[in-house]
Order: structure tokens, then sequence, then C-alpha cells
């Protein structure tokens, strides 16, 4: 069997040189490898491969910022085999490095993978390179800098002819958006038939104007960050979402508090690959419970088969835990009426949210068919072990009560 049936590669990193090797097997595809965790200068045997595009078929580079220019320098040329480029700038402060130079000559025809994180190129060359191949499954384009902004209708037009794209991730480091116009006509969709996967970190306004414009039928999981906005307008997301059959039916919700952030995970349980997740940069305890709320609040007409909710912290703890008015939790409870249990897993959130509960215990309309409540150490303190009882009672003791 040839050593093309058997997919053998040249991998061109670190140790002895590989010249002796290129010349035994001349058609052998080559892979460049190298992490500068490991080593303070580009190894020879990469530098190698990159002087020969005819045949790399894999660039991964995970680089200092140091090294940038003698890289951009030798991908600037077509790669006719290239299946995955994968270039990690890991020391520079964001946003990107912007290399004006010609990417990989614009033609990789059997490319499948894209990853820019630390550098970047203007969108037209990334496009160009988008129309020379059908075949790319992934594209991720980290901290894009001002200077490289593209807007949303850009982007669905370089995407239109990715019919095998499964997963896509486009982080902007501040927050340029289009202007919002929502008296416009809808725009004709784009369909994504593979795609599974969308990632963004970016103005809310941008995330509308995408969404608007592209159907994506195997879409089953989205994770979207959004700019330390604390009130802002989706409507088109809450159209697009019931679109998606693998998104539009979430059974748990889990809010995630975080010294830095806080995330709102919308999922179906048993099948916690199918989920979406918004969240924002933001300190104060008090912005990420109004965060949360204004998230529920837009997204309620698609909450009515939610039956549970976890709310947790990771990573620290957010500031003014104790500025907070109590009546902020029972806000972001309001749009959950289905919801059959409620597990807090911080235990310095529970007396803010027991003493919201148990003032409004008699109130029909907040979460009218809870059952089950977890509240982790709330024994812990005699005070807040009443309050959570007085609740409970007042609802008729339909609520079973756990630490």
């Amino acid at each position: 069997m040839s050593p093309r049936r058997l997919d053998l590669r040249i991998l061109c990193e670190y140790g002895a040189p590989i010249g002796s090797i290129l010349r035994s097997w001349p058609t052998l595809p080559l892979v460049a490898r190298f992490n500068a965790s490991r080593k303070s200068t580009i190894p020879r045997n990469v530098m190698v491969a990159l002087r020969r595009p005819d045949r790399l078929c894999q660039i991964d580079l995970d680089i200092t910022s140091s090294m940038t220019g003698p890289i951009v320098e030798m991908v600037q040329k077509p790669c006719q085999a290239l299946e995955s480029i994968r270039i990690t700038v890991n020391d520079t402060t964001r946003p990107s490095i912007l290399v004006h130079n010609p990417f990989l000559g614009g033609s990789a025809p059997h490319l499948r993978e894209i990853k820019l994180d630390g550098i970047a190129f203007p969108f037209p060359e990334i496009r160009q390179l988008l129309l020379s191949t059908n075949n790319l499954v992934e594209l991720h384009l980290s901290s894009i800098p001002n200077d490289a902004y593209f807007s949303p209708d850009d982007l669905v037009t370089g995407l239109t002819t990715l019919v095998q794209l499964k997963r896509l991730m486009v982080d902007f480091h501040s927050p340029a958006s289009p202007p919002l116009n929502l008296t416009r006509p809808p725009p004709r969709r784009t369909t994504l038939p593979s795609l599974m996967f969308l990632g963004f970190h970016c103005a809310s306004e941008y995330l509308e104007e995408f969404v608007a414009q592209i159907d994506s039928p195997a879409l089953c999981e989205i994770t979207v960050g959004l700019f330390n906005q604390i009130f802002f307008e989706i409507p088109r997301f809450c159209q697009f979402i019931p679109r998606l059959n693998a998104l539009r039916s979430p059974t748990w919700v889990s809010v995630t508090h975080s010294m830095k952030s806080v995330s709102v995970l919308f999922f179906q349980e048993g099948n916690p690959s199918n989920e979406y997740c918004l969240e924002t940069s933001c300190r104060r305890l008090d912005w990420q419970l109004s965060f949360v709320t204004e998230i529920s609040s837009q997204l309620s007409p698609l909450l009515s088969s939610v039956r549970s909710i976890s709310i947790k912290r990771c990573d620290g703890s957010p500031d003014g835990a104790g500025d907070v008015d109590f009546t902020q939790w029972l806000e972001l409870f309001r749009p959950y009426i289905h919801v059959t249990q409620i597990h807090v897993l911080e235990e310095r959130f529970v007396p803010d949210i027991v003493e919201a509960l148990r003032a409004e215990g008699m109130d029909a309309g907040l979460l009218p068919e809870l059952t089950w409540l977890r509240l982790i150490g709330y024994k812990k303190s005699l005070s807040v072990a009443e309050a959570a009882m007085q609740f409970v009672a007042a609802r008729g003791r339909t609520v079973s009560l756990y630490d």
C-alpha cells in the first residue's frame, strides 16, 4: 500500500534536521507544528516546511508576538494542499496584531480549518480565501481589532458558499457594531446547512443583524458574549431560536456568577449538548442580576418548558453582594412560571433569595408550580432556616426543602 493511501505525513517541529527525509519522500505532505512555550526560537524544521507551500497540509503554530514577522512572511503564497491553519499569538495584549500581507495567496482549495487568535488579517483577505474552498468545516477568528472590523453583511456574504461549515466563532476586541435598523425589510436569508456551533463575542446589535440573515437547521449550540451590556434588545435572536429544532424547548436554565462575568445557559435535560448561552462582563452582582433578568424577560415566550433553575458561582465572587435589593431575585424568577425546581448552589446568595421568597410567599404569580427547593447551607443560620420554613408554610407545604 502506498504512503499516500496510508495518509502518511512528515512532522516538522523540533529535533534533527529533516532535509534528508524530505528528499527521500518528495511527495509526502508536511505538518508544521510549533509551541513557543517549549522553545524560544522557531525551529529550523518548521521554517523549512513553511517554505514548501506546495507540500504543506497543516500549520499549527503557538507563537509569541516577536515571531509573527517571519511567520507572516511564510504564509503569503497559495497552499494547494493545506487542510488546516491554526496560528495563536499567545503573549500579545488584546487586540490582535493586524497583518496587511496577503493571506495564503487567497487560495487553499482543500482548507478545512482556519483558527486565528492574536493575529488578524483584513477581512477581504479572509473572504478571498473562503471563496477558494468549499471544504471549510471550522472558522475561528478571535480578538479581531477595530481596524479589521467587518459587518454582519460582509460575514454572511463570505459564508454563503461554505456548505460544509460546522463551527463558526467570531470574537471582536471591542463593541464596534453596525447601526441597527429594525424598520428595514427582512433580508433574504442565507442557509448554512451544516452549521452546528455558533459563537460570538460582540455587541448585541451585531448579533441581531447576523441571525436575521441566516438559517441554520442543524445548529445545536450557541455561545454569545455581549460587551458589558446590561440593557439591550434582541428581538431577532428571540425569533431565531424557535427556528432551531434542537434549541427551541429548553428544560433547564443554569445561571453562573463569577468575579468578572455572568452567564445564562439554556439546555435540555438529558441532552446537554443542545444548548445556548449568553453572557456579559460585569463585576457587580446587581448588574449581573439585571442582565439575567433582561435575558429571561426577552426570551420568556420560549421558556414555557423550563422546569429547573440552578444558580451557582465559579472563579471568585462578584462585587457588591451585600448591596443587592432582594427584590432583584424575584424579578429574575418571574419569567419562569412553570419551574418546579430551584437549586441555589452558592451559599452566599441563599439569605437574600430566602428573604425574597419569604416576602412573596403567598404571591400566586411567583413560581406557582414550585415543588422542590434546594438551598445550600441554609441550616447554618437560624434566621435563614426560619425564613425558609415560613415560605414553605405559606405555600401550604407543597414545597420540599433541601440543603
